[in-house]
């Protein structure tokens, strides 16, 4: 019997990239085959309100990318669980940045977590209490994963993150990109929003392209070992 499988994107800060990351993951499981269904489960709906669409309406909503359907954590709990094991693979819920009540209910729900992180002085000490919160849950820690990477300031600090971190740091880094405001400007995940205008797949544009394709791959893999 086919089990969806639940994977949050949380941090209990803000301003790491979350709602890209669930945005472009959403995007590269779609390529790779799989039905997708994003859950919004932030007040501020801005996941949501990125993949728009007939915003009265009830239950799971369509997108215009093949494969992705989207709603919110209100709307979600009403579904029956049943249906969305038959109609999705995959379903990625984007946490707000908060430890409430609600939020821990959302990550006891959930199969696998994975906690985006920017890199800085005081971040290993925040990821203690996100990663200690979700193993209170009983909920799996699929890995964390860096966010607007900068070589030239982050090189010795994900070194750094990656002994401290050891296993738990994924292979996957996400680079900084101006295109990231550009494209959802332009309601696109960015790989949509080069293809839309024409931009060659070489070059350092399309870097954060590859990393979000790479830490697909990677999340699917170990979710499906």
């Amino acid at each position: 019997m086919k089990t969806t499988k639940k994977i949050g994107i949380f941090n209990n800060k803000g301003g790491v990239a979350k709602t890209t990351s669930i945005i472009n993951l959403a995007y590269a499981f779609s390529k790779n085959g799989k039905r997708t269904l994003v859950v919004d489960c932030d007040n501020q709906e801005n996941c949501f309100s990125f993949f728009f669409s007939d915003q009265s309406g009830n239950g799971i909503l369509d997108t215009e990318y093949e494969g992705i359907k989207h709603t919110t954590w209100q709307r979600y709990t009403s579904l029956d669980v049943a249906t969305c094991n038959n109609d999705f693979d995959y379903i990625l819920f984007d946490l707000p940045p908060a430890l409430s009540d609600d939020v821990k209910l959302i990550i006891k729900h959930v199969d696998t977590v994975y906690v985006p992180t920017m890199l800085g002085e005081f971040e290993i000490q925040g990821l203690k209490k996100v990663t200690d919160e979700i193993n209170n849950q009983g909920t799996k820690l699929g890995g964390i994963f860096v966010t607007m990477y900068q070589a030239k300031n982050d090189k010795e600090l994900i070194e750094q993150f990656r002994e401290v971190l050891q296993n738990r740091l994924m292979n996957s880094v996400i680079p900084y990109s101006t295109t990231v405001r550009e494209s959802q400007k332009a309601g696109l995940p960015i790989e949509a929003y080069f293809i839309e205008r024409n931009v060659p797949p070489i070059g350092t544009a399309w870097k954060i392209v590859n990393a979000y394709n790479s830490l697909a791959d990677e999340i699917l893999r170990e979710v499906e070992a």
